[in-house]
């Protein structure tokens, strides 16, 4: 299985519009959304409700997909992407088993921006002793966080990954673990991928049965 994964998009429509051509061109089998995918112009005064209106248009925009999405939320986030129709999948707190592999998603990061997808750290420990059950050698975590200390470098080269993720990825040694958040720690580091566009045309492949992996793209996509 062949999956193209990609994070903080941030609302970039031009890069959904380049997603379903990524698909076509590398035969892709499932799209992977780690979260802050949703954007609003600088200066609304209702992010909700703006970010709903992204949301639809976001949506419309990948309708033309001919495989499934399977996506969790983010800190930017403010509201669900909640399409009304079409081949998306929200993980958060769940399994979802496909083929050989079976993917689980969570969606709350640390404290940042005071986002409604935020937590602290012991809550998200809780959090994650419920859905390590959901987890095994053939699952893909997909959550929008970093694990501590690897790939989660951040703003005033602060760390900002959770250590209880990286115990329930180590703990149940999933096949791999894809996230966002960090927009600069783009990469793999051994079975974690930080899929973080920063709002560019960027993504990861990842065959899931050979583990081999390909970093596509750079920059702003055409418009």
């Amino acid at each position: 299985m062949k999956i193209l994964a990609s994070a903080d998009i941030h609302g970039c429509h031009a890069v959904y519009r380049a997603l379903p051509g990524l698909v076509r061109a590398h035969r892709v089998d499932l799209v992977v959304l780690a979260g802050d995918l949703l954007g609003y112009t600088e200066g609304t005064t209702d992010i909700a409700e703006a970010q709903r209106a992204d949301a639809r248009a976001i949506a419309d925009i990948l309708r033309s997909l001919q495989v499934s999405v399977l996506y969790v939320m983010g800190n930017d986030d403010w509201v669900d992407l909640d399409p009304p129709a079409g081949p998306f999948m929200p993980i958060h707190g769940r399994r979802i088993d496909l083929g050989d592999f079976n993917f689980v998603g969570y969606r709350y990061s640390l404290p940042f921006m005071g986002g409604v997808n935020e937590k602290a750290e012991e809550e998200i420990a809780e959090d994650m002793a419920s859905l390590e059950r959901l987890m095994d050698r053939r699952t893909i975590l997909v959550t929008h966080s970093p694990a501590a200390g690897i790939l989660d470098l951040g703003i005033l080269d602060r760390h900002a990954g959770s250590p209880s993720i990286l115990a329930a990825v180590e703990r149940r040694s999933v096949r791999a673990h894809i996230h966002g958040h960090v927009h600069h720690c783009f990469g793999r580091q051994g079975v974690h991928f930080n899929v973080s566009a920063a709002g560019e045309l960027r993504a990861v492949l990842l065959d899931l049965d050979t583990m081999r992996h390909e970093e596509i793209g750079a920059g702003f996509p055409d418009s």
